[in-house]
């Protein structure tokens, strides 16, 4: 069944002026683009800009949300999360500094299992963009919010639901077209050299239906990108409003990472592969230093809510049996090394078992989970035992699940 947005939408294409794309609402869930979770920190110390806040009924944590690079595209919100009550997130949508004329901070209740979602959330805010001191242009811009429960996980992950649509000239034609951005900020210009260059920002994607052969051609607008036989470059304003594709003689770089085919998972009785990492006080993680223990090598990601709502039960095993000649190693893969970074030192007081980075950061092509473990979705927990030998696979994370503490006792590990 095709929505009225969508109707809307497409009529509303014959009126546009090619290169001129109007904002969707919800134009990216309704390409079903999937989505790239981004984090947004929390933080206890409250925005200069709040002067007015709600009853809460815990200690409040803060965070902003920035939609554009104008005067007023930066949104403080606060969340509100007693053990006892429902949680509460408020956002200072219209940039007032009174968090309490905004809704009541209700999110769309919802567990699914495992991953303990607690609540999912639209929230429209209006773009800004320029100068710090100089608006030139805004729209709205539809953010999706999600939040899980288990270990109050920071940080808050956001996703973009908006797209900008309408037609765009190539070569003398005009083809629809839809643009998005994954780092859920709204800007549309960034640029992107090379692969390196890549993992600073996410992908800016551009589908252009009917193209190459009658079929819908979609790139990484960030660099030359290649159509057919032809390689073509996009400039597009910094909101994403006008666009024009040209020909080009610039090298296209390869900015996707490449992906690992999916394997099997390592079978129990396997010699667990060895492999170096870069450990987080400095200096190399090396499997095979580890001989003669047992270990929990638990490969998780930031970015990822099951491994967040893992984190808490796997903080839990290695007090439980540290002193039992047991290691947890928490490999951070499929992840930026700045969103690691970040990510270790704020929940430093929580989790005090081993971590390390992936030095094949998003590349799944040369991280170690991928090209060693086989591993394509996380969480993935290895149990190995004190030869090396692969002991027991744990996939995903469902809190009533003892799979991990039964691998352990059947290595002679007591688990409390």
């Amino acid at each position: 069944m095709i929505s009225s947005l969508a109707i809307l939408a497409a009529t509303s294409l014959s009126f546009q002026k090619s290169g001129e794309l109007t904002i969707q609402p919800k134009g990216a869930v309704e390409a079903r683009l999937g989505y790239m979770p981004v984090p947004i920190e929390l933080s206890p110390k409250k925005p200069i800009q709040v002067k007015r806040e709600p009853a809460y009924r815990a200690t409040p944590k803060y965070g902003t949300i920035t939609v554009g690079n104008g005067p007023k595209s930066v949104f403080v919100f606060a969340v509100d999360e007693p053990a006892d009550a429902d949680y509460k997130i408020y956002i200072d949508r219209n940039r007032d500094g009174d968090l309490t004329n905004d809704g009541d901070g209700a999110w769309n209740k919802k567990t699914e299992g495992s991953r303990a979602m607690y609540g999912v959330m639209d929230v429209t805010l209006r773009s800004s963009y320029g100068t710090k001191s100089r608006e030139s242009s805004s729209s709205d811009y539809t953010l999706g919010l999600y939040r899980f429960v288990r270990g109050e996980p920071n940080p808050l992950l956001c996703y973009r639901e908006s797209s900008r649509n309408g037609m765009v000239e190539i070569d003398g034609k005009n083809y629809k077209a839809l643009l998005v951005e994954n780092d859920a900020d709204g800007v549309f210009n960034k640029k992107a050299a090379d692969a390196e260059g890549a993992s600073k920002t996410r992908p800016i994607w551009l589908r252009i239906d009917s193209i190459d052969e009658g079929k819908p051609v979609q790139v990484d607008a960030r660099a030359p990108f290649m159509i057919g036989e032809k390689a073509y470059e996009a400039t597009i304003s910094v909101d994403g409003a006008r666009i024009s594709i040209k020909p080009t003689t610039k090298a296209v770089p390869e900015l996707t990472p490449k992906r690992a085919p999916t394997k099997p998972l390592l079978k129990v009785g396997t010699p667990a592969p060895d492999f170096v990492s870069e450990k987080w006080e400095g200096g190399e993680l090396k499997l095979s230093d580890y001989r003669g223990q047992v270990v929990i090598l638990d490969f998780w990601a930031t970015w990822c809510g099951p491994c967040m709502a893992a984190m808490p039960h796997i903080e839990s095993i290695h007090k439980s049996v540290k002193d039992q000649g047991v290691t947890v190693l928490g490999l951070c893969v499929f992840d930026e090394k700045d969103a690691y970074s970040k990510w270790v030192p704020a929940n430093k007081e929580k989790y005090t078992f081993q971590f390390a980075f992936d030095p094949g950061a998003r590349d799944q092509a040369k991280s170690i989970a991928a090209s060693k473990y086989n591993v394509s979705g996380i969480p993935t927990t290895y149990v190995i035992d004190k030869e090396g030998n692969v002991a027991a696979v744990i996939v995903g994370y469902d809190k009533d699940d003892k799979s991990l503490e039964e691998a352990l006792k059947k290595l002679g590990v007591k688990v409390d």
